[in-house]
């Protein structure tokens, strides 16, 4: 159990940011904030600051989010990012103690490791990061940029140097630069002489 003391400090300290967005399908900011809005709220307008800059920006203002704060949106209608951008934000935000709360569902997700939202949120963010990185990522990939010349077009290249091309007027016909085309005769000429 925390001492009175650090239990009051912290009550005083933690702040809720009413964070007003609209958009075609929300209510309007002045409904937002008569459903939404308690004394003391730190309202901040969408107009001039994004969802995902909203950290920073209260930063900047001297209202640095810390943990025991909230944010509190009135619905997911009010925010025009991607549901993913969403979720992200939330486990970043979750992660640092502060909670979410969404005013019209009477949602509020603490950021307390043991609940079932948090755990879901956070299941959600993974479930993204996996498929992703399977999307992005095979496991039969190669490492490393896909090489500009291969190994098959040596001789041919070689027959142009040798017929009097420049080595300038050929990368440009293979459609590559000189110093890629260099190296490329370099590793060839040393397989060759061993």
């Amino acid at each position: 159990m925390m001492p009175a003391t650090t239990t009051k400090r912290a009550s005083q300290l933690a702040k809720t940011v009413l964070f007003l967005a609209e958009t075609n399908r929300s209510p309007t900011i002045e409904e937002q904030r008569a459903l939404c809005e308690h004394a003391g709220d730190l309202l901040v307008d969408a107009g001039t600051v994004s969802f995902l800059d909203l950290p920073k920006a209260l930063a900047r203002a001297g209202h640095r989010l810390e943990r025991g704060d909230k944010i509190k949106i009135y619905d997911l209608a009010c925010l025009p990012i991607n549901t993913m951008t969403l979720v992200r934000m939330m486990v970043k935000v979750l992660r640092q103690g502060i909670a979410v709360e969404f005013c019209a569902p009477k949602i509020v997700i603490q950021p307390d490791a043991e609940t079932d939202l948090f755990r879901l949120v956070g299941m959600l963010d993974q479930h993204w990061r996996r498929i992703h990185g399977m999307k992005t990522h095979s496991p039969d990939a190669k490492v490393g940029r896909k090489a500009l010349l291969s190994d098959d077009q040596f001789p041919a290249i070689q027959a142009m140097i040798d017929g009097g091309a420049t080595v300038s007027a050929v990368a440009k016909e293979l459609g590559v630069g000189r110093t890629t085309l260099f190296d490329f005769l370099q590793r060839h000429r040393a397989a060759s002489d061993n």
